[in-house]
């Protein structure tokens, strides 16, 4: 199992984006967070196999292709492993 982490830059809040992040980590069984950060970029944080890992970032970009101007992502092993995904605050 390894952790996503991403920071999703470009006009991410206030167009459902941790919502849609959230329904296809659930879809994918994958947990962790997506939260808004306060320069207008969203953290992701999510664990899982490597496969549903890209998955989820190759939806994200489709789906939010228009909005989103940069991701910077690294995949690293879990530290704290959590037990479902939730959009954080």
């Amino acid at each position: 199992m390894l952790e996503l982490s991403a920071i999703i830059k470009g006009n991410v809040q206030g167009v459902g984006f941790r919502a849609t992040a959230k329904l296809f980590a659930d879809h994918l069984k994958l947990t962790g967070f997506a939260r808004n950060l306060s320069d207008g970029s969203v953290e992701l944080c999510a664990q899982g196999d490597r496969p549903q890992l890209e998955k989820l970032l190759a939806e994200l970009k489709r789906e939010f292709s228009s909005h989103i101007k940069e991701i910077a992502s690294d995949f690293h092993q879990v530290a704290k492993p959590y037990s479902d995904f939730k959009i954080a605050r």
